[in-house]
């Protein structure tokens, strides 16, 4: 260090002997030519711009002067190492003093961190006079550590033509070159660590998605949040940016508040981009909250203390840190240069020397003790000491390479330009104890893959009962020359075979925790209930089928055809059943179960709809036809299979579009996604059975059955004027009614209901319910009460007639009865006709004849029958203008053509009564 000092002992006791180049009141970049006894040189002062103490909480300064120190001490080991023609670190300055006559001086300056003492101390030191050699005016300009305070120093370095190198400010905005024109870094721009880091974390962690929280008010971090998003672009990554405000300092539940979004994104992986004054509070509150990680730059650098199991010793530890590690390791120049800087601290004249350099009048007065022993370097150094170190040498080979190129006499005004000096810094190139230091080209920042960056390993590297010490321990560095990220394997080098992650294990968290997925599935409620209305049905469609068989030989059953009630017992269920598929999804089969369910549902609800509908249109159909040929007294003859006809031919077509279907496109589970995450992780999702072409068979399925339905609601008016005593149109009309309104509300409340699995199960099986039980209700409850309502009136005419009386009606409903069940053919609304008037008359008929006559009703046998007696013939016809309450509508003409009208609505059957031709 006696170089360094012997030139600031010129400036002190020589000061007639220098000369300044520009002279008079010259405001800005100076030089000073000393023409002494022994030498001839000229003197560029390059002051340096570094943070010693910066402002708390509390608004009062505290003392962090770390990495200024360690700016200093590489400083003026450099000017040393420059003024001495020393290439023991850089060989390219080997002999320099005797080919350069430029040397080197400096100074300290607090930027306290902030801009404006730091723009309020170059401002001060270029308007000094142009002859004080003491505190000389600046020929370039060393500094400052942040990118939000160099950008503002380097606006006035540019204007002043002062050339500006930063060792640590890394902001991207810093490379325009309109706005900084004469600035430059050894230290990469945010570019090149922000796309290493995301490259580690892609190829050595296999980390596809990743946060990062940064500092929303400052440069470095936006700066680096923009380098990463351009990287995780173009490479595929998911990036979720957490900005926090350092604007005023926030508190704790701030804090926590904007980390949230991290807490609730889930992931595993975190980048924290900021510095260590921001550490504490930031991991603090991600600690509290669950959620650590994080860029500590100052943990690598040195050992931190914390308290045993503290959050924030939690949340630091199995974190890693990314530095532009300046040193290669390994490499001569690096370990020479560590060498050296042992040396400083061995050399108590040095060690004088530097501590001597250090600022010592501060702002307000307050007074820190910035001094370090020898012990502090034999600490590895930093790198902002390293690439402080190769910025002062590329300041001194630049300047040289500029007065040559200049033709520079150093004469009064005869010297190279700030300007010259800054072209001449970007063509620098030269090896030192970080690697090559070229510069540019497309930028004026340190090309990126020109240095060492190094990742390390949060770990405990000593504990006691109370505390627990963390170092960073080396785990991977970048290999500048293949360009990739290597593990280190050289047991000599402190390092992990696998990364330790903060659960204490080598077990690598997931990238992104499992959030919660709506899956839309049906609720434990609605299912239950849904298949308690689908149990009720089926018990409804069973005990009326029940009834139906153990019935099948009343009258009155008899003559409601068993096989059509029968089928609607059957359709209902069926089609009841379809609800139980319906409410199936992934809370209760797989997805081979699902498909299979797909399949059911349509086949069940269609192939139950329509056996139930045809069996209602076919009896409308039937009693319909019945009372038109009878109006037209004509005969006609109707099978089972006539009626049979509207169900093959629904059941035909239904069954052809379903199997069609099913061998196109067949119905299959699928889930869909209805909304995701910035990572693609699904939030809300739905499940359902799809098929490729399922409108256009539905649409087909639905005009099949839409022109049934309004041909039966059109069968139900027609008949809507006959007695209900002679059919059934009125009550099967109030089913197609039911049957109509389910539909016509129903499909709507579905479509809108889509995205919700319960709340369309249940409007479904809402529709299956209004379909079935009114069905079964209007057809089987009135036929019960009738039934009861008979067999009361039977009984009572039994007990309470008189004794003829009751012989007679005895006789007839014997007769009645046992000539029903030997012909077992008379069906529908003629057979409760007969049975009805047969009832009413009993009672009252005294109409007795030696001779039978056999009367069978017109309604059913749509022709005149011939009966004797005596030889007289007589037919019944239905006159429709006869039946009247007052009338009968049976008119009996004799041979003779005289007619009696007959009052009673019957004529008893006797034991010469001539078979009947029905059918």
């Amino acid at each position: 260090m006696d170089t360094c000092s012997y030139y600031d002992d010129l400036r002190a006791t020589e000061t007639g002997n220098f000369t300044p180049i520009f002279g008079g009141n010259y405001v800005g970049r100076n030089l000073h030519r000393y023409n002494g006894d022994e030498v001839d040189v000229v003197m560029c002062h390059v002051p340096v711009f570094m943070r010693y103490t910066q402002m708390n909480g509390d608004g009062k300064l505290m003392e962090v002067s770390e990495l200024g120190y360690g700016a200093s001490a590489a400083t003026l080991l450099a000017i040393n190492h420059w003024n001495n023609g020393n290439g023991v670190v850089v060989k390219e300055i080997e002999g320099v003093n005797d080919s350069c006559k430029i040397r080197l001086t400096t100074e300290m300056f607090d930027t306290q961190a902030a801009a404006i003492p730091a723009v309020k101390g170059i401002t001060q030191m270029m308007i000094r006079s142009p002859t004080s050699i003491i505190e000389p005016q600046p020929c370039a300009v060393l500094g400052t550590l942040y990118s939000s305070v160099t950008s503002k120093v380097a606006t006035v370095t540019g204007v002043y033509d002062l050339l500006q190198v930063s060792p640590s400010a890394s902001s991207n905005a810093l490379d325009n070159k309109k706005a900084y024109p004469l600035f430059s870094r050894t230290h990469p721009s945010d570019g090149g660590a922000a796309k290493l880091l995301p490259k580690f974390m892609n190829e050595v962690l296999n980390v596809q998605k990743l946060a990062v929280v940064y500092i929303a008010d400052d440069e470095y971090g936006l700066s680096y949040l923009n380098v990463i998003m351009d990287y995780a672009k173009a490479n595929g990554l998911d990036v979720l940016p957490v900005p926090l405000t350092f604007y005023t300092e926030p508190s704790k539940e701030d804090l926590k508040e904007e980390l949230r979004a991290l807490l609730d994104s889930k992931l595993g992986y975190v980048v924290g981009v900021f510095f260590n004054n921001n550490y504490d509070p930031i991991m603090q509150a991600a600690g509290e909250l669950g959620v650590v990680g994080g860029l500590a730059e100052y943990i690598y650098e040195y050992a931190q203390t914390f308290e045993k199991n503290s959050i924030l010793a939690n949340a630091t530890y199995g974190n890693a840190v990314i530095t532009d590690g300046g040193g290669v390791p390994g490499t001569k120049e690096y370990e020479t240069f560590v060498e050296e800087w042992k040396r400083l601290g061995d050399d108590p004249e040095a060690l004088s020397y530097i501590n001597s350099k250090q600022p010592q009048s501060l702002e307000g007065g307050e007074y820190f003790d910035f001094n370090r022993t020898k012990d502090w370097f034999y600490r590895p150094p930093n790198h902002v000491a390293i690439y402080t170190y190769e910025a002062i040498i590329g300041m001194g080979l630049s300047a040289c390479q500029a007065a040559s190129d200049s033709a520079s006499t150093f004469e009064e005004n005869e010297v190279f330009t700030g300007a010259d000096h800054h072209k001449a810094f970007l063509n620098v190139n030269f090896r030192s104890a970080s690697g090559e230091v070229k510069i540019g080209p497309q930028t004026f920042s340190r090309n990126s893959l020109s240095t060492y960056y190094v990742v390390a390993n949060i770990l405990a590297i000593n504990t006691t009962d109370t505390t627990v010490t963390m170092k960073g321990q080396d785990y991977a560095y970048y290999n500048t020359l293949n360009s990739s990220w290597v593990t280190y394997k050289d047991s000599g080098h402190e390092f992990t075979n696998q990364f330790i992650f903060s659960d204490g294990t080598r077990n690598a968290p997931p990238q992104i925790g499992a959030v919660e997925e709506d899956m839309n599935l049906i609720s434990t409620g609605v299912r239950a209930t849904c298949l308690a209305l689908t149990s009720i049905i089926i018990v409804i469609a069973i005990a009326f089928a029940a009834y139906t068989v153990r019935m099948r030989n009343h009258p009155l059953i008899r003559m409601s055809q068993p096989p059509f009630l029968e089928m609607i017992c059957v359709g209902t269920l069926i089609m009841a059943m379809a609800i139980i598929p319906a409410s199936m999804d992934e809370g209760l089969l797989s997805q081979g179960g699902l498909d299979a369910s797909c399949l059911l549902f349509p086949w069940f609800f269609s192939i139950g709809f329509v056996v139930t509908f045809a069996a209602l249109f076919s009896k409308l159909w039937r009693v319909n036809k019945l009372v038109n040929a009878s109006r037209s007294c004509k005969r006609v003859t109707i099978t089972v299979k006539d009626v049979m006809v509207p169900f093959g031919v629904l059941f035909t077509s239904n069954a052809l579009i379903m199997s069609i279907w099913k061998g196109i496109a067949p119905f299959t589970w699928e889930r869909i996604t209805l909304e995701e995450n910035e990572f693609t992780q699904v939030l809300v999702s739905e499940g359902a059975c799809r098929s490729a072409h399922s409108v256009g068979f539905v649409s087909a399925i639905v005009v099949v059955n839409g022109v049934a339905l309004l041909l039966a609601c059109y069968q139900a008016y027609k008949g809507r004027k006959v007695s209900t005593e002679m059919n059934e149109s009125k009550h099967i009309g109030m089913a197609m009614i039911f049957i109509f309104m389910a539909f016509f509300f129903g499909v709507p409340l579905l479509f809108l209901t889509k995205g919700d699995r319960s709340a369309s199960l249940f409007v479904l099986t809402t529709m299956c319910f209004v379909i079935c039980v009114p069905t079964l209700f209007f057809i089987f409850v009135p036929k019960i009460m009738a039934q009861h309502k008979m067999d009361n009136a039977a009984t009572n005419d039994v007990t309470h007639s008189s004794h003829r009386d009751r012989r007679s009606n005895s006789v007839a409903g014997f007769a009645y009865s046992r000539d029903m069940q030997r012909r077992g053919s008379i069906s529908g609304a003629s057979d409760r006709l007969v049975l009805l008037r047969a009832q009413q008359r009993a009672k009252r008929s005294s109409l007795t004849s030696t001779g039978v006559i056999s009367v069978t009703s017109a309604v059913s046998m749509k022709d005149s029958v011939e009966m004797k007696e005596e030889g007289t013939k007589i037919e019944t016809v239905y006159d429709q203008s006869r039946a009247t309450a007052s009338e009968s509508p049976f008119p009996i003409r004799t041979s003779s053509g005289n007619e009696e009208l007959v009052q009673e609505q019957i004529v008893f059957l006797g034991s010469k009564t001539r078979e009947p031709e029905v059918e």
